[in-house]
């Protein structure tokens, strides 16, 4: 599948300042096998970062570490300056960290309304159960401004009119985009995507571009994107940073990452 037409960057921000994100050192270790070796890297508020290699390169590592999924055996993480090692996954996700995975994991049971809004419902209401009960005038306000939140998400990802299916019933890209209004809904400060477009048709990666572009400009939302459609990523990416075995090899603008010849030689062929 090729997205040579997906929706490219109008504006690439210059990095300064106190990244949102700052990745330092970080070793991961399974046994004996060194998955992610000393890796460093950055992200500002408001940029879309790509990060890609190939199979077994340690990105999809570096994704658990960075949501608390794994510890890492060495090195920082930090969110706004506040050190995230050691934190769990919950913690994070609550202060503005937010995922989709490589498979897609909706609710199958729920309907793709009650599957975005199930990201807000950690937040409760106030009045625990007695207000639900008797629905009190400001838990039905709560309710309506979640709603209506959830209902600018469906809008976004092209999901309104199947907002009361089963999300079980989906075809896989319908499904994923559940999942990335599911992780968007509570307007996090950055989103992480693993292999986003994988399954999906080129109108479709189209649609994907677009709502990466519309949240990181509306919300200032930064996105660190793994994939493995590299036209996806040159035209979505304002930095790009590349791991094989682990290791990073090469960072920078997606003209100079093509241009890269480690890079070449170890991915892009």
């Amino acid at each position: 599948m090729s997205t040579e037409g997906a929706t490219a960057v109008a504006d690439r921000p210059a990095e300064s300042g106190q990244p949102l994100l700052a990745v330092e050192g970080v070793t991961v270790r399974f046994g004996g096998v060194v998955a992610v070796d000393n890796v460093s890297m950055s992200v500002p508020s408001g940029q879309v970062r790509g990060l890609i290699g190939p199979n077994g390169a340690g990105k999809t590592t570096l994704f658990d570490s960075i949501t608390g999924v794994n510890t890492p055996a060495a090195g920082s993480i930090r969110l706004e300056g506040e050190e995230l090692t050691g934190r769990p996954a919950t913690w994070r996700a609550r202060r503005g960290i937010r995922r989709t995975f490589q498979r897609q994991q909706p609710f199958g049971w729920l309907s793709v309304a009650d599957n975005v809004l199930s990201a807000l419902e950690w937040e409760g209401g106030g009045g625990g159960i007695t207000a639900d009960l008797i629905a009190l005038p400001a838990r039905r306000r709560i309710e309506a401004k979640r709603r209506e939140r959830v209902d600018q998400v469906l809008e976004l990802c092209g999901l309104t009119d199947i907002k009361d299916t089963p999300a079980g019933e989906l075809p896989i890209a319908r499904a994923r985009m559940v999942e990335l209004g599911r992780a968007i809904v509570s307007r996090p400060k950055l989103l992480l995507l693993d292999e986003p477009t994988s399954g999906i048709e080129h109108e479709e990666a189209e649609q994907l571009g677009q709502i990466i572009q519309t949240i990181r400009s509306e919300d200032q939302c930064s996105v660190l994107l793994v994939e493995h459609d590299v036209a996806f990523v040159m035209a979505q990416c304002d930095l790009i940073t590349v791991l094989n075995l682990g290791q990073v090899i090469g960072e920078g603008s997606p003209e100079e990452v093509r241009n890269n010849s480690a890079v070449r030689d170890a991915y892009l062929g």
